[in-house]
């Protein structure tokens, strides 16, 4: 339904002007000729969704995802270019020529500890403590590339003027590197993003601001204190440790007082390294 819908609105914005004084039903037309074709692709995209789901890469190490998605890209003739905004497993794969420049973006990162049978409904996971595709990241990129596929097979035969950039949502549990793609200008000439993501129900939405499509900081604090060994003389240290937790009680207080709309999660990343010594570094 998301790999219709599409493919619906980028002909409607690549075709009707094309279309335009031709008979009144050309376009819908179009748009059957769409339809038909990603039933031909039925199977190619649920290959895809289980490739994905199961290279299960966490975030910046999705390079074995990457490599498959921009293989199938690259083989349709899709330019790639890879790297990109400095990120090695980020890339873009770009068709066509013209305006309007339509871009699609998914999500193709796991999380950690998710791993999981597929078809199971409960936690039964492929291997203990890998991880796994909780939140369906592997089913957005087979929708998009679906949708580049047949949009590239119509506009090569009707000669159609229309540019599709594909990009892929990198490390976006860890870290939401889209603020990096709009920093490094790649959406300055795009006229529209349309995005994927797997759901409960068949829906379309834009952004309104509310918690699932708030922006994100992630900021890395680091103290250093001074190490001592802590059964011998434990007062010759400077806990880093001490200074890590401190911060995370401070800002549980501040938490309270912040608004709904507000979230706020850490995790210690660094507790030191064991409890005989007072540690000299933690991070939070």
């Amino acid at each position: 339904m998301k790999t219709v819908s599409f493919v619906v609105l980028f002909l409607t914005l690549c075709a009707a002007p094309a279309l335009l004084g031709q008979q009144p039903g050309a376009l819908r037309t179009l748009e059957e000729e769409a339809i038909k074709e990603v039933d031909k692709l039925q199977t190619l995209t649920q290959q895809m969704v289980d490739e994905i789901f199961s290279f299960s890469e966490l975030g910046f190490q999705e390079y074995e995802t990457s490599r498959y998605v921009t293989g199938i890209l690259e083989k349709n003739g899709f330019h790639i270019e890879r790297e990109i905004a400095g990120i090695p497993t980020a890339w873009v794969a770009s068709y066509g020529h013209g305006k309007p420049v339509i871009g699609f973006i998914t999500d193709l990162d796991c999380i950690p500890r998710a791993s999981q049978k597929p078809g199971v409904a409960y936690h039964d996971p492929l291997i203990d403590g890998a991880p796994g595709h909780g939140e369906g990241h592997n089913s957005g990129m087979a929708v998009n590339v679906t949708a580049a596929l047949v949009l590239r097979k119509l506009l090569e035969e009707h000669h159609l003027a229309g540019t599709l950039k594909i990009f892929p949502g990198v490390a976006e549990e860890l870290l939401g590197t889209k603020a990096f793609y709009v920093r490094a200008g790649l959406f300055r000439d795009v006229d529209m993003v349309l995005g994927a993501h797997v759901g409960s129900e068949f829906a379309t939405s834009y952004a309104t601001g509310n918690g699932m499509f708030s922006g994100l900081v992630s900021v890395q604090y680091f103290f250093r204190g001074k190490a001592a060994h802590a059964a011998m003389a434990p007062w010759e240290g400077r806990s880093a440790l001490d200074a890590v937790e401190l911060m995370d009680t401070g800002w549980d207080f501040r938490r309270e007082h912040l608004r709904p709309a507000q979230r706020s999660h850490r995790v210690i990343i660094n507790g030191g390294d064991q409890p005989n010594v007072v540690p000299s570094e933690a991070a939070v």
